[in-house]
């Protein structure tokens, strides 16, 4: 009888398994004659689709889109500088905004990256054209608050 308490073929295992949780899932292919919106928040902060052409999404990402003119809206969650009410130092105190931006040259075949970040209370957001980083457009506030 070993001494050990996991043979030692399954330690190899063990770790396959382990590792293979942790990596990302492939994106798959744009679907012909489609564009597709990604969506990235600065670190701590999250951005979730909300509105496209004024229809709720069934998802928090946008997925692909026919080409074309369109208007997104997201929902911007995000930590503000000043603490919370109870006035802990670490604890954090978050504001929700929904931003838009309205495009009309989606393409097809093209992977377009809508980008959000805080400036102090404030959401900021840009549209860019994924493969080259060229800024096409400007998000807008269009409400912050709760319920939001």
């Amino acid at each position: 009888m070993s001494n050990h308490p996991l043979p030692i073929k399954i330690i190899p295992c063990a770790l396959l398994i382990a590792c293979s949780a942790c990596s990302p899932v492939p994106e798959k292919p744009i679907d012909k004659g489609m564009a597709r919106i990604n969506l990235d928040a600065d670190v701590g902060n999250e951005v979730r689709a909300y509105h496209l052409d004024g229809e709720l999404t069934k998802s928090i990402r946008f997925g692909d889109i026919n080409p074309g003119a369109h208007q997104l809206q997201v929902r911007y969650h995000f930590e503000v500088p000043g603490g919370s009410a109870s006035g802990g130092l670490l604890d954090g105190n978050f504001r929700t905004c929904i931003m838009e931006v309205s495009y009309a040259n989606f393409e097809p075949g093209m992977q377009y990256l809508l980008k959000t970040e805080r400036r102090g209370w404030k959401p900021a957001g840009w549209l860019y054209d994924q493969q080259t980083q060229e800024k096409i457009a400007d998000a807008e506030e269009v409400r912050c608050g709760p319920g939001i």
